[in-house]
């Protein structure tokens, strides 16, 4: 469960002697857990301190100085008082005079006002209660369920209870889902700086909240009805939540029964983060308006499913949606014996789409196929219909190409498409970089046909602003958060395709290398797409190009290789001979093997493969850890 701030905060300092809107890089705030709330006081000039790095934020505060703070906070006009312990002599004369004019604060039975008396938290609850009255914003009540609610005095419940509503009180968590207010304690100078900065993020939102929780319920249609509760925890709002009900913050959707996450990281952030159970441990990350499937959540942490993996994204990276609320959903399609995409972005909700490879012979053209890696489909009732791996996603790219470097430029001559307003055909750079490709073949035994179907996506046949300026094919360092200011800039085209090439072969393709997950293009679960690309269709893609490539040039590649896969962990060796120390080791099941030839040894079945190692081409291992794939046609 969330842990929860410390409840009830209000600002401010009274000793005017020190203000300064620059801070020191420590000072008495440094590390407070309202550090934030202090300084945005201060700079507001609600809260004033005693000194360079003194503020004191722990130091109590008297009912004349909350006083001050809400006259500075709220800019009160000027008004009159005459209480016998606040003569006009007094320093805080006129903040208290504005306060009370403003129906803010009141006296005590013969007319004091006890200016020097430390103000409780019940009593600050009270004053804002009344500023936002004074601000015309709209109260509203909602139960009250602290462990100490015996000790807020009766007539300020209600008070307290429009507090909680808006969030400006949320509670001392003591444990086991129970919430102390702590109403008699006497106030602290950081709890009043954090009060008063929720009660103006109120105001200035005219009354909206996005602090309590509430059980609803959505109908088929769509339709969203909440129930008249609010519930100031979310423990508390899931122990009245039914098995096919929602929990909601504010506006944001916590818990659904079934649905899609949609991956929406806050605005100054690119990509979301998914991790393994720990929370800690990073297993990929993906772009936003990623589609993961929802297993549960709670207050912190929504559990996804995605490829073939599960992980967990944080609550404010993810977008809840739930089945009746969908507007779309990616699936796949049999197009004239062609596997095709239609990718559905529920964040902007658009789509599109892409060629994937050969549709697999259980897919009925017309129908509608659903799957989170590409290979494990299921109708629209959410049977399971087919496995069908896709060639080229699954192929090693340690592998090499049939086709010549005129075959590639070939290809791209007969494209036809405009991009940026410019014939593929005639603009486009990469048809007269055939021979660069098959050269970054020769040199780090990476498969050509993968490098030039990499720039074309990249790319967009090499007509992107990022090829044209930088002369960079792959958008090699164009991160998210600016694509092109980090692109780096290349000399050549030729030096674009052969630097990514070398980076390839050391970061990603080859066991010892950073990145390697596998020598494929794979997906987010597997292969070079876990930590190249935040698209988790990125690999995919590629394959696509591979596809269409290799179907216009005459199907001279398309499952040319015999490739099978990794049953558990695996030691490739350089001869058939367990005794010989591995050349790499396969961490688990799952990783793809080119499997050149078949050799017979006295402890069986041996084959050899195209090493993934960058310093070896070939290397063996034991048949009985392998299984060949078999691939659509």
């Amino acid at each position: 469960m969330r842990s929860l701030l410390i409840i009830l905060i209000i600002l401010g300092t009274i000793f005017p002697s020190y203000h300064s809107s620059a801070f020191a890089q420590s000072d008495d705030l440094t590390g407070h857990s309202l550090e934030t709330e202090m300084r945005s006081a201060i700079e507001k000039g609600i809260l004033r301190g005693y000194g360079p790095g003194r503020y004191g934020p722990d130091d109590s505060v008297t009912r004349a100085q909350f006083a001050t703070f809400l006259g500075r906070a709220l800019n009160l006009p000027g008004g009159s008082s005459s209480f016998d312990d606040v003569p006009e002599t007094h320093p805080h004369f006129y903040d208290i005079s504005r306060a009370v004019s403003a129906g803010i604060v009141g006296g005590y039975p013969g007319n004091v006002y006890k200016p020097e008396a430390q103000i409780s938290r019940q009593e600050m609850a009270v004053m804002i209660d009344r500023a936002l009255t004074y601000k015309g914003i709209t109260r509203t009540s909602v139960a009250l369920n602290f462990n100490d609610l015996d000790l807020i005095n009766p007539s300020f419940r209600l008070a307290v209870a429009h507090n909680v509503y808006f969030g400006i009180i949320r509670g001392i968590p003591l444990g086991g889902g129970k919430v102390n207010f702590g109403p008699r304690n006497d106030a602290t100078r950081a709890h009043a700086a954090a009060f008063i900065e929720r009660m103006l993020h109120v105001i200035s939102t005219g009354g909206e909240t996005t602090e309590l929780y509430r059980v609803a319920s959505v109908s088929q249609n769509g339709s969203v009805s909440y129930q008249p509760n609010y519930y100031m925890t979310y423990a508390e709002a899931a122990a009245n939540q039914g098995s096919n009900q929602l929990i909601y913050q504010g506006l944001k959707l916590l818990k659904m029964k079934d649905g899609m996450v949609a991956a929406n990281p806050p605005v100054g952030q690119y990509t979301v983060t998914i991790r393994a159970e720990n929370k800690t441990t990073q297993q990929t990350y993906v772009a936003p308006g990623t589609e993961l499937e929802y297993i549960s959540s709670d207050e912190n942490w929504v559990h996804v499913r995605y490829a073939d993996q599960t992980g967990y994204i944080r609550q404010q990276d993810a977008l809840l949606i739930p089945t009746p609320l969908m507007q779309g959903k990616s699936h796949y399609e049999n197009s004239n014996g062609v596997l095709v995409h239609r990718v559905f972005d529920p964040l902007k909700n658009t789509s599109g789409t892409y060629l994937y490879g050969y549709a697999p012979t259980f897919m009925q053209p017309g129908q509608k196929y659903y799957s989170l890696n590409g290979r494990d489909f299921k109708n629209a009732s959410g049977q399971n219909v087919g496995q069908a791996f896709q060639y080229f996603n699954y192929l090693p790219l340690r592998s090499k190409t049939n086709y010549t470097a005129d075959d590639l430029n070939r290809y791209i001559l007969s494209v036809e498409t405009k991009i940026n307003g410019k014939v593929v055909k005639d603009e486009s750079p990469l048809r007269e970089l055939g021979h660069v490709f098959i050269k970054a073949q020769e040199t780090y035994g990476i498969n050509a046909l993968y490098l030039f179907a990499k720039a074309i996506h990249e790319s967009s046949y090499g007509l992107s602003e990022i090829a044209i300026q930088r002369k960079n094919l792959f958008g090699y360092r164009a991160y998210d958060s600016d694509p092109l200011g980090n692109a780096y800039n290349y000399e050549s085209f030729e030096d674009s395709i052969m630097g990514v090439a070398r980076s390839m072969n050391e970061r990603y393709l080859t066991p010892e290398g950073a990145q390697y997950r596998g020598a494929v293009l794979g997906n987010k679960s597997h292969g070079m797409n876990i930590n190249y690309a935040s698209d988790p269709l990125w690999g995919q893609k590629i394959a696509g190009h591979m596809y269409r490539a290799d179907a216009f040039l005459g199907k001279k590649d398309h499952g040319v290789y015999k490739v099978a896969r990794t049953t558990e962990s695996l030691n490739a060796r350089p001869q058939p001979n367990t005794k010989l120390a591995p050349q790499y080791r396969y961490p688990g099941s799952g990783y793809y093997v080119v499997i050149v030839e078949e050799t017979k040894q006295a402890d069986g079945t041996w084959y050899k493969i195209l090493s993934d190692h960058k310093d070896h081409e070939f290397a063996y291992v034991h048949g009985d850890y392998v299984r060949e794939v078999q691939f659509v046609k």
